[in-house]
């Protein structure tokens, strides 16, 4: 146990608390930010991705724990994946790094408390998907964690306000600023004077490798915004010219999404592999929900026509599905070539892929639309208004597209540009434009185009065979 003089040393030393009972060395960056949040009242930290945030995280909230009388620690973030699976994680891995803590602390999925004051004692984890999930916390000593700040609602922060006005309250924000605008941001620019603030570029953390960071250099080059957010740690530009900004993609990934047991609607969309370095991606959604199913390279389209029916039978039995999954494939190039299979497929054995529905699209196709020049735009079009937090009148919406976090899919959404036609009409470049400005194919974002094209489902019975 403790002894008392330790903790009142402990208590404003919160780097050789962590390396005295926790065993651990945590490196110039993340020992800053600890000695930050004894010393001031609001930390704010926006960084690149891989610098140990989240364990500094969880190391604040052991320490604080450990130091304080009676203290609660509210901790928040955007998705229950990112506090549960990783911050809550992280307390329970550093916990178990002294018995004696390990002794005095319950750790539970939740809720982190002081075995013998459960309900006075504690550090507790609540998603942001509710404006009230900071609200309720009376203490003398309280500290709030929140974990990928950018992507949590300003109304979860009001509480937070008020809470900071007594002595013994501390805030820390951890985050990629991946938002140029809320709580966070302003935290970095209008509102700077009010916090102690760090940025870490992950070219200067041994944390973050050299591979991870020579990739995205790679794929989408140093002045892209995938870049400055997710290695240096910096908020995006805002592009004239680019079709869907960044912190659209960016709030999509971060907003939680619960797993109906009977959705409304299920798509399929595959971009089929053309040559050279592209992918043949598989993909699927449900409501809002993207998921990508299998990528792989090569022309192979009859394993590609066997992949899609796999994942349609899966996701019929999964949710016991009753209508028909549009399943909608590049149709140009070889991309012809699955769906003829799929067609076949359902002319063979109509009954038992009643289910299945074959829409072939073709991207960059001329189309009569008032402001879009062909389908591709008209399809980027539709993702950017699922995106859009807001309706055209100016009131929020519900979430329409929830995005997975995929480098990949992040980059190509994210740096695709416009232009205007002599007929002045919107146009996307083209699949060559981008792969002359040294981008990649977009595979993973076609694939998300084909999946949000509208289509309604229909009964198994309304199916035409």
């Amino acid at each position: 146990m403790i002894t008392s003089e330790a903790i009142l040393y402990y208590a404003e030393h919160p780097v050789e608390f962590v390396e005295d009972l926790l065993h651990v060395i945590p490196d110039p960056q993340q020992a800053a930010i600890l000695r930050s949040v004894a010393a001031n009242q609001m930390t704010s930290v926006r960084s690149g991705h891989g610098i140990g945030k989240s364990a500094v995280e969880a190391w604040a909230v052991i320490w604080f724990l450990a130091t304080r009388p009676f203290p609660k620690i509210p901790c928040t973030a955007p998705t229950q994946h990112q506090l549960f699976d990783i911050l809550w994680a992280e307390v329970s891995k550093w916990l178990r790094n002294n018995k004696a803590l390990e002794r005095e602390l319950q750790w539970t999925k939740e809720k982190v408390y002081m075995k013998q004051y459960p309900e006075e004692w504690f550090a507790v984890a609540r998603t942001a998907s509710k404006p009230d999930a900071l609200q309720g916390f009376h203490a003398e000593d309280i500290l709030y964690i929140i974990d990928e700040a950018s992507g949590v609602d300003d109304k979860v922060f009001e509480p937070v306000l008020g809470a900071l006005s007594t002595p013994g309250a501390r805030l820390l924000m951890c985050g990629n600023p991946t938002q140029l605008s809320g709580f966070f941001y302003d935290s970095h620019h209008k509102n700077r004077g009010s916090y102690s603030t760090f940025h870490i570029d992950g070219r200067n953390s041994s944390r973050v490798s050299q591979d991870f960071i020579n990739t995205i250099i790679t794929m989408y080059g140093e002045d892209s915004d995938v870049f400055r957010v997710r290695v240096a740690g910096e908020f995006p530009r805002q592009e004239n010219d680019v079709f869907i900004p960044l912190p659209l993609v960016e709030k999509s990934i971060m907003t939680q999404w619960n797993e109906p047991e009977h959705p409304a609607s299920i798509h399929i969309g595959c971009d089929v592999a053309r040559f050279g370095d592209d992918k043949t991606v598989i993909g699927y959604k449900v409501d809002e929900k993207v998921e990508f199913w299998k990528r792989r390279s090569g022309q192979d389209t009859m394993k590609t026509a066997d992949d899609i029916i796999e994942l349609g039978e899966t996701l019929v039995r999964r949710y016991r599905y009753q209508r028909t999954i549009p399943v909608k494939v590049d149709d140009s190039g070889v991309g012809g070539g699955v769906v003829d299979r799929l067609r076949q497929i359902k002319r063979n054995n109509p009954e038992r892929f009643e289910w299945l529905d074959v829409i072939p699209v073709v991207f960059g196709q001329r189309i009569k639309h008032e402001f879009y020049h062909d389908s591709t735009t008209y399809m980027m079009s539709v993702v950017k208004k699922l995106l859009m937090p807001y309706t055209e009148e100016g009131l929020p919406k519900p979430v329409e597209l929830v995005l997975p976090d995929d480098n990949d899919l992040i980059g190509q959404l994210s740096t695709r540009k416009y232009g205007m036609t002599e007929q002045s009409k919107i146009r996307v470049e083209s699949k060559e434009a981008m792969k002359k400005r040294g981008l990649h194919s977009p595979d993973e974002a076609d694939c998300v185009l084909l999946l949000c094209l509208p289509v309604k489902p229909k009964r198994k019975g309304d199916a035409k065979h």
